[in-house]
């Protein structure tokens, strides 16, 4: 079943991204917004490196993923990802020294965080806040198991480059203030959220737990997932752990609809267009790099060229949006790998790895707890 609808998803992709292809503009809103998030790219690595942040590719995603078509939708969006990206570094700061020396306890800490991030992005107004806190916290958590010594500058860090790329989508944002933004059907990298229904007193009563208990199995199953990841690791010898628990994390992170509805292609297509759109996006920088060396305006042209088709696709209406967004963040981990020019093709290997690793993980668990059992 499950091999089922992952090629089912994979099925219309081509056609559909030869229609995008087709459909490219260099005039009109969908053109003006690609440029918007090719700017804000630029300027959050411009000064992410003049800063001397240590990931400058976590500066230029944040400045592509927080532009909206305007103010009004980019700045609560923004935001809200500094906020939970804050919360979940100062978690992972409380619990690092327990964790270090407990693979056990980082299991544990590990499945709570993410328990609680997917829950409440599906549940919450405020979900890219929550969505970043559980992301960030087990960031910073198992920073603490590989590296101890300096979890406390990598989780400063993360903030400062979530801010610094923040920052640089706000302004130019501002820029673009009062243009028409272009209507697209892109899929939001979280929930449409619900509020919550009631106070603190209704929480795990009868009615609250059967009003939500999709949403619980939802994030459970999430939060196993992301739990058993550092077996993974160690199985693996993988040391950056990132790409593994993002997307292990993220995929699960869907509309509460979809959870309710029963709409589980709707994961399965998440898993093809994160796995594919990676994939084509760090080959596109690979092939760049071979073809450009270490020039750096031969690089400066391959980014801005990815940055600006991998957003022409997302706001695209061929339904493969979310290819379009991956597409872009596989080339940007790719191609920023420092202030200097691009030296080695590895991030974007162990980012196609981790991504492998961690939908892998997502099927692996969906065989041993069916999506289709839910009803």
């Amino acid at each position: 079943m499950t091999s089922t609808l992952l090629v089912q998803a994979l099925q219309p992709i081509p056609g559909a991204l030869g229609r995008e292809v087709r459909s490219l503009t260099l005039h009109g809103p969908r053109a003006r917004e690609a440029l918007k998030a090719l700017l804000s790219v630029l300027l959050a690595v411009t000064v992410a490196s003049l800063t001397h942040l240590d990931d400058l590719s976590w500066a230029a995603f944040s400045g592509y993923m927080v532009m909206r078509g305007d103010m009004a939708q980019t700045l609560p969006r923004g935001l809200n990802r500094i906020a939970g990206t804050i919360a979940g570094a100062v978690l992972g700061l409380l619990f690092a020294p327990a964790v270090a020396d407990s693979p056990p306890l980082l299991v544990a800490f590990l499945f709570a965080a993410s328990w609680i991030g997917v829950f409440m992005a599906l549940t919450s107004r405020h979900s890219y806040a929550w969505m970043f806190f559980g992301l960030t916290a087990g960031m910073v958590a198992t920073e603490a198991l590989s590296s101890p010594a300096t979890v406390a500058h990598f989780a400063l860090t993360r903030v400062a480059e979530i801010a610094t790329g923040t920052g640089a989508c706000f302004l130019v944002a501002s820029l673009f203030a009062g243009v028409e933004p272009v209507a697209s059907d892109v899929f939001e990298e979280i929930a449409g959220a619900r509020p919550w229904l009631g106070g603190l007193r209704s929480i795990a009563t009868e009615d609250w737990l059967k009003a939500r208990w999709l949403l619980i199995e939802h994030s459970t199953r999430a939060a196993l997932a992301v739990a058993a990841l550092p077996l993974v690791w160690r199985g693996f010898a993988i040391q950056d752990f990132s790409q593994t628990a993002v997307t292990s994390y993220v995929v699960m992170i869907v509309p509460s609809s979809v959870v309710r509805g029963h709409r589980h292609e709707t994961i399965y297509e998440r898993m093809a267009h994160r796995m594919l759109g990676c994939l084509l996006g760090s080959a596109a920088a690979i092939a760049c790099i071979g073809l450009s060396g270490d020039h750096p305006l031969a690089a400066l042209l391959a980014l801005s060229g990815g940055v600006w088709l991998g957003h022409q696709i997302q706001t695209g209406r061929e339904g493969i949006s979310y290819l379009g967004t991956q597409f872009a963040l596989g080339l940007l981990i790719t191609l920023i790998q420092g202030p200097g020019p691009v030296t080695s093709i590895l991030p974007g290997l162990e980012r196609l790895l981790g991504i492998v690793i961690g939908s892998s993980m997502l099927c692996a668990l969906i065989l041993v707890w069916p999506l289709s059992h839910d009803n």
